[in-house]
């Protein structure tokens, strides 16, 4: 079954280049482009759609205003931003989107995107709901990925830090972690590390260039310089 696709960007060259990109992928269909997101909501809200690319910056109704919308609405289609703004990406994941990526659009990024776009629609037919195995004290504990902090390793041992505790997640590592919980709000920010961005509080200059990240809890772990890039791409200002 085709995935029903929707551009939206007052920008006609922007919409031919996803169109594009769009192009290499067979099962995505292009239902509809609009150049403004008030008439891209009355089409989603009339016709539906399983996925839409939106910018940020356009004229009147914005495409922060058209994602906070869009949560509003029942089976609403999966939310990808496109935009040349790196100031939003923090805002965006609030609002539920899947992805943001910066232009021009790098088609290795595109397609990474593509890929969890499938994945988040296979998981929605199937009605499949992933969660998180955790003990403690002899005890198991179902964990859904949005009340993790973040998982930790120690001793080749992985651990999850929630509001109630650390939890020990036997079987799992970071890397099938990672993978797990690719249609969640998770990043890697150091070998020993995987975040839930949304429980990230404030980046802290630390010393030689490198950073410490400030959890919700009031937990700092370490940003890797070699994951520092592609932070600051999806969450920091370019």
């Amino acid at each position: 079954m085709a995935v029903r696709a929707i551009i939206v960007d007052d920008e006609e060259p922007a919409r031919e280049e996803i169109k594009y990109l769009l192009s290499h992928f067979k099962d995505f269909s292009v239902e509809g482009e609009f150049d403004n997101a008030f008439d891209a909501l009355n089409s989603i809200l009339s016709n539906g759609a399983d996925v839409v690319f939106f910018d940020v910056e356009m004229p009147g109704f914005n495409g922060i205003q058209l994602a906070e919308a869009l949560k509003n609405v029942k089976n609403a289609p999966i939310v990808v931003f496109i935009t040349a703004y790196s100031d939003y990406a923090v805002k965006a994941f609030e609002l539920n989107a899947l992805d943001y990526l910066l232009k021009p659009v790098d088609p290795q990024r595109f397609g990474e995107m593509i890929a969890k776009v499938r994945e988040k629609i296979s998981h929605r037919e199937s009605g499949k709901i992933d969660f998180i195995v955790g003990e403690k004290k002899s005890s198991l504990f179902l964990l859904k990925p949005e009340d993790i902090i973040y998982f930790y390793s120690e001793k080749e041992k992985v651990f999850a830090k929630t509001k109630d505790g650390d939890m020990y997640c036997k079987g799992l590592t970071l890397q099938s972690a990672e993978e797990k919980l690719v249609n969640y709000h998770y990043f890697r920010v150091h070998k020993g590390y995987l975040v839930n961005v949304r429980e990230i509080k404030k980046v802290i200059p630390w010393f030689k260039g490198k950073y410490l990240i400030e959890m919700s809890n009031g937990d700092r772990v370490p940003l890797s310089p070699h994951r520092q890039k592609e932070f600051r791409e999806k969450f920091l200002n370019a």
